[in-house]
C-alpha cells in the first residue's frame, strides 16, 4: 500500500509539461506564504478587536453614573445603548438594575477583589457577548466611610462588533490588500517566465531536431540558439546524433558488403552444380567444392548473426560477471579437434576463475574467433595457447600463437569488415572488435618479438577498471 501511493504522489518527478511543473512549483510555495500571512494577519487582527472591545468595556465599566442608587426602586435603563447591557446585581445575584437579559455573574467568574475587572464570554438570547465584571463598593458621605454592601457591575457587548477605535488601528484591513495585489503580480510574472522558459525549450528542441552537417566545422553552438544553461545537453545530443549517423553509415557500408558476399557463394554454387550436370567434372569432386562454398556461406550468415547479437548486447546496459576460464575451457574443447588435426602443442594459463563484465555466449565467440584464426596460422607442430592475467585494474585474455605474423600492410586494415587475408569472409576479427568494446573492452594484435625476429601474434583482450 505504501509503494502504491508513493508511486501516485502528485509531486513525484514524472514526465509531463515543463510549464506546469515550473508554475507549481513557484505558485505552490508562494501561495503557501500568502495564506501564511493572512493567517498571522487574521490573528492579529483578532487579538487587536478582541483588546479593543476589552478596553471599551473597562471604560464603560469605569464611567458607570456615579449617581447610581443602589435602592431596589430604583431601576438603571435595561439596555441604555444599542448593542449594549447593563446589569448590577448583590453578592448574592440578585438584580438591583439594568438588564434582566444579561445573565448573573456564574461562580466559576466571580470577582473577590474590589476594582478588579474580570472578562469571560456568555449568551443573551441568541448573542454571543463579551462580558466585563468588576465588584463595586459604593461610598456614602458621611466621613468616606463605607456603609454599603458591594454590588456586582456587569457590562457586556456582541462579541463580534467592530468599534470604531479599533478599525482605526488596523486600517479597516487594508493591510491585507497589498499583499494580495503583490501575489497576484508575483503569479503573473511567473506565468509569464514559464511560458518564456517553455518557448525558450522548443526553440532548443527545433534546434536539436535540424539535421547535421557533415561538415566537421559545424558545431553544436552554432546550429543552437536557446538557453545557455541548456547549451551542454544540446552538444551532447548533437555528438550523440553524429554518432548516431555515423553507425547508420557504417551499417549501410556493411550491409551492402554483406549482400555482395553473400551473393558470391551462390554463384558460385550455381557454377558448380551446372558443371556436375554437364558432366565437366567428376561427382566426387563438385560435391566437396560444393560442400566447401556451402560452409563458406553458412559461415558468413553465422558472422552476419553474431553482429546483430552484437547491436542488442550494446543496449542492456550493465552486463552480468562471468568467468573467463569456464568460457576459453568452452572454446578449447569446442576447437580440439583443431588443435588435435594439426599436432599443436596447446597451452591454457591462468587463474582457476577470472570474472569480467559481459556476454558468455558472443565472449565465447570472440574466443572462439580468435583461437581459430591462431591455430590457422600456426604451422603443423606449432605451439599456441590462452593465458588469463589479472592485475590491479586490468584483466586479460592472451591468445598466443607461433604464426608468421602480421604485414604492415594488412596492419591498417585488420579490423575492417570484408578485408579477408588468406581464406575466410573478412569478418571474424571485426566482430571481435565489436564485441569486446559492447562489452567495455579492447581488442589488440600486435607481433611477438625475440632479437629482433617475429615469432608470432598475440591476440589481446583487456578489461580496464
Amino acid at each position: 500500500m505504501t509503494l502504491r501511493w508513493w508511486q501516485r504522489r502528485p509531486w513525484r518527478p514524472r514526465g509531463g509539461s515543463l510549464q506546469r511543473l515550473l508554475l507549481v512549483g513557484w505558485l505552490v510555495p508562494l501561495w503557501a506564504l500568502v495564506a501564511v500571512i493572512c493567517a498571522v494577519q487574521w490573528a492579529y487582527q483578532a487579538q487587536q478587536d478582541a483588546a479593543a472591545q476589552d478596553e471599551a468595556l473597562r471604560q464603560a465599566l469605569a464611567h458607570w453614573p456615579a449617581d447610581l442608587s443602589v435602592d431596589p426602586a430604583t431601576s438603571l435603563p435595561a439596555q441604555p445603548a444599542p448593542g449594549v447591557w447593563y446589569r448590577e446585581s448583590n453578592l448574592d445575584g440578585e438584580r438591583l438594575a439594568g438588564s434582566a437579559d444579561l445573565p448573573r455573574v456564574p461562580p466559576t467568574e466571580a470577582v473577590r477583589d474590589p476594582g478588579a475587572v474580570h472578562f469571560y464570554l456568555a449568551q443573551v438570547g441568541d448573542r454571543l457577548v463579551r462580558v466585563a465584571v468588576t465588584l463595586y463598593q459604593p461610598t456614602v458621605a458621611n466621613g468616606g466611610q463605607s456603609a454599603a454592601a458591594p454590588v456586582v457591575r456587569q457590562v457586556a457587548r456582541p462579541l463580534g462588533e467592530r468599534l470604531p477605535g479599533a478599525r482605526s488601528l488596523l486600517g479597516g484591513g487594508s493591510g491585507l490588500w497589498w499583499v494580495l495585489l503583490l501575489a497576484l503580480a508575483m503569479t503573473a510574472v511567473a506565468v509569464l517566465l514559464a511560458r518564456a522558459a517553455s518557448g525558450w525549450l522548443q526553440h532548443a528542441d527545433v534546434s536539436l531536431m535540424r539535421p547535421l552537417s557533415t561538415d566537421a566545422a559545424v558545431t553544436a553552438e552554432r546550429i543552437y540558439e536557446g538557453p545557455s544553461e541548456l547549451a551542454p545537453a544540446v552538444q551532447h545530443f548533437a555528438e550523440l546524433q553524429r554518432s548516431q549517423s555515423r553507425w547508420i553509415e557504417e551499417q549501410r557500408r556493411f550491409l551492402a558488403d554483406a549482400t555482395h558476399q553473400l551473393r558470391t557463394p551462390m554463384a558460385v554454387l550455381r557454377t558448380q552444380l551446372q558443371a556436375a550436370m554437364a558432366g565437366d567434372m567428376l561427382v566426387g569432386d563438385a560435391l566437396q567444392q560444393m560442400l566447401h562454398t556451402v560452409d563458406r556461406a553458412s559461415g558468413l550468415a553465422n558472422q552476419l548473426l553474431s553482429l546483430s547479437k552484437v547491436e542488442q548486447l550494446k543496449r542492456m546496459g550493465e552486463l552480468p560477471s562471468v568467468d573467463l576460464n569456464a568460457i576459453a575451457r568452452e572454446a578449447v574443447m569446442e576447437l580440439a579437434p583443431l588443435i588435435a588435426a594439426k599436432r599443436l602443442d596447446f597451452a591454457l594459463e591462468g587463474p582457476d576463475t577470472l570474472w569480467a563484465p559481459g556476454d558468455a555466449a558472443l565472449l565465447g565467440e570472440l574466443m572462439r574467433n580468435l583461437l581459430a584464426n591462431a591455430i590457422h596460422h600456426t604451422p603443423v607442430h606449432g605451439r599456441l595457447g590462452v593465458l588469463l592475467r589479472d592485475s590491479t585494474g586490468r584483466r586479460e585474455v592472451l591468445v598466443w600463437d607461433e604464426g608468421p605474423g602480421i604485414d604492415d600492410a594488412v596492419r591498417q586494415r585488420l579490423f575492417q569488415p570484408f578485408s579477408a587475408g588468406q581464406g575466410g569472409v573478412g569478418l571474424g576479427l571485426s566482430i571481435c572488435r565489436q564485441i569486446a568494446e559492447a562489452m567495455g573492452a579492447q581488442v589488440t594484435l600486435f607481433n611477438r618479438m625475440d632479437a629482433g625476429q617475429v615469432i608470432g601474434v598475440d591476440a589481446v583482450v583487456a578489461w580496464e577498471e
